[in-house]
């Protein structure tokens, strides 16, 4: 709506008029501290003494004045004042009451719509009640009802309620008001803040507009840039920002970006990489709280208080290497083997004698555990009784720690302790909680609440969002990102309100027209922060095509172009490219299993980090049985069946005899109780259950083979070339009728692949391995896979051994190179190539070099071998 009536006043004007009775009531933070500097330096040049006026935020001297009013003998305000989130919790409860009988997909989205729906319709005195109101509308006016009845109950309110109540105190002349009133930085206000304009005046309060604009000789021109996609834009404002800094050692500049909060993560490097210290920019984002690394200790510490044994290892592993807590420095490595170790062993869930032998291994957390818990121990209460109980067990764990803390995390504790207290004040809103409860309210709040540390004093070049500037005064500012989707911005009426009503009263983001008046406004405010402006946008983001913004596409062309690159004089390059690593000497000695040869065949550089250097990615902690834990168990099985039936007759007895069942029951149990104790008695019942089914159909399958024996299970091998030391073991080794010899290897997965056998560096070469190791007695290699989808074969042999999936190199694809070859020949291309990977790796030949992509979806050293680098190289 357009501003109400007011004089004018400059700066001029408001130096000279009594500091006493006057207050300059701003339309943001940012504003109010820049006036009240301009202020302080007009009135007390060279930090002499002088009284200043109030210059704050409009917002922030209403709620003063309501706090004054709490004070007043006849008047009743309520006991509980709630915040957004304190207010949202309420709406949230509300709607999920009334909704009972459909739920909602996402309650607490909605309550934000509801709130957000009930503070425009009570500034811009919306008319709800009438004949094109919708269903949704309906809806939140019941929910609207129910609200305030809560509200009302708990003895609260909340921001739009208190609004009101300051305007009714005024209008009744029952608050000691100001002399006078100067409001700056609006360039259009509200019904409501047109009625509080006008009670003022009844009042006798004399209000006026800061006349804020630049002097008259301040004629700022803006030009436009105009960049090949969103990167180069970016760029192209750093490199001005570079220039302007350089050639002005005083000056103050800007970036303003209308969607700085995604790109901001590029800004800061683009901007580093231009500046070169990252103490000369400010960009002037906030996160959640929840996400700087001191208060997202303090949270993952509270949750694993809280929580309840079994605890989950991820819960734990969080807390433990986030730290800030008694032995942060001392015990940080024992910490990190802690989180590691049931990573790698896949652990699911631990117990609290588990946890608590655990911890042993950091003696000084295992002594304060025991008082932290105790200390967030206790019946459930509410938010403030919480509060109190996870400062004490923050402060018995040991919190923050004992190593140094920069400025930025001494804040984040300053926050993270007002935090506490916007907690204890949800104590009406939120009701009594359990622990856990508890700590996922506060994590909630946390995320909900944005910080940023205090601006570095050394920096002049502030970057920052289109609101934020508003008001602010630089050198020169660049406007970038203003393509005609951003400025102006898409309309979004709330879809809970009428959108006729919200048109009515010209409420934000109702109509188009609407956000292109908004859109011109706030442009003009801008270009008038700075002597010089220009403003951009990019051509493509991505494939898609973009528009500058109506308000810039007439504006002239900008003189500025960024420097073009300096062409450095040619230096001789020596270039040295040495895939290699030092070879292994006859006195060393690695040892390990087939995995080594199998690296070093997909990449030899995959094989020289993680088995010389001793390299490896950590997992992600398991949330399900790990395919390792489920391997060994089913091997486990598998080798007690075997022991049991000792060979096809065996097999073939049992399965007569009807006992063959109970045996396969009785070797799973067994297996279950050697390699799954770790696991959950239910789910150690649920594998128990799935095995028994995959061995009574791998059985079934084995029932039709040629007759054979059993010669060897689980047995172990050794495989010794030059230095290196190979460890085998064989799943099992089976004697046909012929004398022949059958390794079979169990696989638990869901594919078997026999392709790689024939590459000229063989990949999944355990049984070709194996096979060169036993020697001319080995007639067929056959993977069996035990999943409880299908059981199935897949090998090669010398002859038919009647097994589906099992070929003979005759029966081969004429693709396959080993197709036709003679059995003795593959074996000796197989023990060639393999040796021949062995001596690579001794000679410690590592070049990155990775024929199939598909070889690395296991690897556990990626970021050495810098494969995700050469893709964006590549994109």
């Amino acid at each position: 709506m357009p501003l109400p009536e007011l004089p004018p006043l400059t700066l001029s004007d408001l130096v000279a008029l009594p500091a006493e009775g006057l207050v300059v009531a701003t339309v943001n933070n940012r504003l109010a501290r820049r006036l009240a500097g301009e202020l302080a330096r007009r009135l007390a040049p060279g930090n002499t003494v002088a009284v200043l006026p109030d210059v704050l935020p409009l917002s922030a001297w209403l709620e003063a004045q309501l706090e004054t009013a709490a004070f007043l003998p006849d008047e009743s305000l309520p006991a509980q004042r709630l915040d957004d989130f304190a207010a949202r919790l309420v709406w949230t409860d509300v709607i999920r009451a009334a909704e009972a009988e459909r739920p909602l997909l996402d309650e607490r989205r909605l309550a934000a719509l509801a709130q957000e729906a009930d503070a425009l319709a009570g500034e811009w005195r919306l008319r709800l009640e009438q004949p094109d109101t919708t269903e949704e509308t309906e809806r939140f006016l019941h929910w609207r009802r129910a609200y305030r009845k809560q509200l009302r109950k708990l003895d609260a309110d909340d921001a739009p309620q208190r609004a009101e109540q300051v305007l009714a105190l005024i209008d009744a002349g029952k608050l000691a008001l100001p002399q006078r009133l100067v409001l700056a930085g609006f360039r259009d206000t509200s019904p409501r803040q047109d009625e509080l304009i006008a009670a003022l005046q009844r009042q006798g309060v004399a209000l006026a507009w800061l006349d804020d604009l630049p002097p008259d000789d301040f004629l700022p021109q803006p030009q436009r840039h105009l960049a090949a996609d969103l990167q180069t834009e970016w760029r192209d404002a750093a490199a001005w920002a570079a220039e302007r800094l350089a050639a002005a050692p005083t000056g103050r500049f800007a970036i303003l970006a209308p969607q700085l909060e995604g790109a901001a993560p590029f800004a800061r490097r683009v901007l580093l990489h231009a500046l070169g210290d990252v103490a000369q920019f400010n960009v002037s984002v906030a996160r959640p709280l929840a996400e700087w690394p001191v208060a997202r200790a303090a949270l993952a510490w509270l949750a694993v208080l809280a929580a309840r044994a079994p605890y989950r290892p991820a819960d734990l592993g969080a807390a433990l290497l986030a730290g800030h807590c008694v032995g942060d420095v001392a015990e940080a490595g024992e910490r990190a083997r802690l989180d590691a170790r049931w990573r790698l062993r896949g652990v699911l869930s631990l117990s609290q004698s588990d946890w608590l032998r655990e911890l042993f291994s950091c003696p000084r957390l295992s002594n304060a555990w025991g008082a932290a818990q105790a200390a967030l121990g206790g019946r459930a209460v509410r938010c403030d009784t919480w509060a109190q109980r996870f400062a004490a067990a923050l402060t018995a764990l040991g919190f923050p720690g004992d190593r140094g803390l920069d400025s930025a995390a001494y804040q984040v504790i300053d926050a993270f302790s007002a935090l506490l207290a916007r907690f204890a004040a949800l104590a009406a809103p939120a009701g009594t909680l359990d622990a856990a409860a508890a700590v996922q309210l506060l994590a909630r709040l946390a995320q909900d609440t944005p910080f940023q540390p205090e601006r570095a004093q050394s920096a002049r070049l502030d970057v920052l969002g289109l609101l934020e500037a508003e008001g602010g005064r630089w050198d020169g500012i660049w406007l970038l990102g203003l393509s005609d989707d951003v400025l102006p911005a898409p309309a979004r009426p709330n879809p809970l309100l009428p959108l006729s009503a919200l048109k009515q009263a010209g409420a934000p983001r109702a109509t188009p027209e609407r956000e292109l008046d908004y859109a011109r406004a706030l442009f003009a405010a801008l270009v008038q922060c700075a002597p010089t402006v220009i403003v951009s946008h990019a051509e493509r983001d991505g494939e898609r095509e973009l528009r500058p913004s109506p308000l810039i596409a007439s504006l002239p062309e900008a003189d500025w172009r960024p420097m073009p690159a300096t062409a450095a004089p040619a230096i001789a390059l020596a270039l040295l490219d040495d895939p290699a690593g030092p070879p292994l000497s006859e006195r060393d000695h690695v040892a390990g299993g087939t995995q080594i040869l199998e690296a070093q065949a997909k990449n030899p550089l995959w094989a020289f980090v993680r088995y010389r250097l001793g390299a490896q990615q950590l997992p992600a902690h398991a949330e399900q049985i790990a395919a390792p834990v489920r391997g060994r168990f089913l091997h486990c099985a598998m080798e007690l069946a075997w022991r049991d039936l000792a060979d096809q007759a065996g097999l073939l007895a049992a399965r007569d005899g009807g006992d063959l069942e109970e045996r396969i029951v009785q070797a799973v149990t067994q297996a279950a109780a050697q390699t799954l104790g770790e696991l959950p008695s239910a789910i150690r019942t649920l594998e128990a259950e799935r095995a028994v089914r995959v061995l009574a159909d791998w059985l079934a399958l084995e029932a039709t083979r040629a007759p054979f024996a059993i010669a060897e299970l689980e047995a172990p091998h050794n495989w010794r070339h030059g230095p290196l030391s190979l460890k085998l073991r064989l799943d099992r080794l089976d004697t046909l009728a012929d004398g022949g010899q059958v390794i079979v290897d169990y696989k638990t997965g869901n594919a078997l692949d026999t392709s790689g056998w024939a590459r000229e560096r063989p990949i999944n070469l355990q049984l070709p391995l194996y096979a060169a190791v036993l020697g001319q007695s080995v007639d067929g290699l056959l993977l069996a896979r035990l999943n409880a989808r299908e059981v199935a074969a897949k090998g090669l042999a010398a002859a038919d051994i009647g097994v589906p999936g099992v070929h003979t190199p005759d029966q081969l694809n004429d693709n396959d190179p080993l197709a036709g070859m003679g059995w003795s020949d593959i074996l000796a291309r197989w023990r060639g190539a393999i040796e021949s990977l062995a001596d690579e790796f001794a000679a410690g030949r590592a070049p990155n070099v990775t024929l199939v992509p598909a070889d690395l979806d296991y690897c556990d050293v990626l970021p050495f071998l810098r494969v995700a680098l050469d893709r964006e190289d590549d994109a």
